[in-house]
């Protein structure tokens, strides 16, 4: 798809932007204690090597539980997000079966019937833990195509919450909506949406959202409730949900307040404010810091010196 790889949610979604840069070592309730140096302070970052399922971005041989887990300690698990909760014994929810599947089989043939169908989804056990499961599938719940439940939409596809009501997007529990258009044909992301099912208690899921392209820090470039933030792992930038996540909180399952991007590696993403290399939208101890990341360099995330 060109650029149509992970977002915010990404890898924000989504992105190894400090995998090889010391990530800063405390925060102050949720906030970053610093500000701005100009362009003579700047460092290039490099983004590192996508993160696999099994080595997390801090090189740990295992990946870490899933928070939605209840203390389950299963070999293999979790492989990508961990709000897909994929381990070993489980199907993978990216598996639209169009090639073979990298967990257990759920997706059924093209060819079958309608009512034979079956793809991956999220579900939740008697424990309260999130595990994907093999479940009822419709092949035309495509992308964008109206639904009300999991069960409308086609393998690989799950019912989430948009703007417009629930609609079919497809799965991105690997981080990345490489090669995966939108229902136009135009580029997507990798961002978190909420399932639209009650017995899921509206779980957010990675799924695999249409860009709206956007300036950083720019005024009236998003609607009232969304902000603009990087969205791809080669920077390309989009409108995104705002959240209550603040500067060093997790990002994972919560979108980052105005004016912040979500980056790092699936189950470790935080918030990072953005500010402009030659500005002063850093606090003081802190430097405006840009990268390969950012496709303007002019732009970068507050970082303490």
């Amino acid at each position: 798809m060109g650029r149509h790889t992970t977002g915010n949610l990404l890898r924000s979604t989504l992105f190894d932007f400090f995998s090889r840069v010391a990530l800063p070592s405390a925060f102050a309730g949720g906030v970053l204690l610093a500000a701005c140096g100009g362009s003579e302070g700047r460092s290039s970052f490099r983004a590192s090597e996508p993160t696999t399922f099994e080595q997390g971005a801090s090189g740990a041989e295992s990946p870490p539980r899933s928070p939605n887990d209840s203390g389950s300690s299963e070999k293999g698990a979790d492989r990508g997000s961990p709000l897909c909760g994929v381990g070993a014994t489980y199907c993978t929810p990216d598996d639209d079966g169009t090639s073979p599947p990298s967990g257990v089989a759920c997706a059924t043939d093209p060819n079958a019937d309608v009512s034979e169908h079956q793809g991956c989804r999220i579900g939740k056990k008697p424990n309260g833990a999130f595990r994907p499961k093999c479940d009822k599938a419709d092949p035309r719940g495509v992308d964008g195509v109206s639904c009300s439940s999991g069960s409308d939409c086609a393998p690989g596809f799950d019912c989430v919450e948009s703007e417009k009501g629930a609609v079919c997007r497809r799965y991105c529990c690997s981080g990345s909506c490489a090669s995966q258009p939108s229902q136009n044909g135009g580029p997507t992301f990798c961002d978190i949406r909420k399932l639209v099912d009650p017995a899921l208690d509206q779980h957010p899921a990675p799924v695999c959202m249409p860009i709206k392209t956007c300036k950083l820090l720019r005024d009236g470039e998003c609607v009232d409730k969304e902000t603009c933030a990087i969205v791809t792992d080669t920077g390309d930038t989009g409108c995104v949900p705002k959240g209550n996540a603040k500067v060093g909180q997790l990002c994972d399952q919560e979108h980052c307040d105005s004016g912040l991007t979500c980056l790092g590696s699936p189950g470790d993403r935080r918030c990072y404010k953005l500010c402009r290399v030659d500005g002063a939208d850093c606090a003081p101890m802190q430097t405006c810091t840009t990268g390969a990341i950012f496709q303007d360099t002019t732009f970068g995330v507050c970082k303490e010196d």
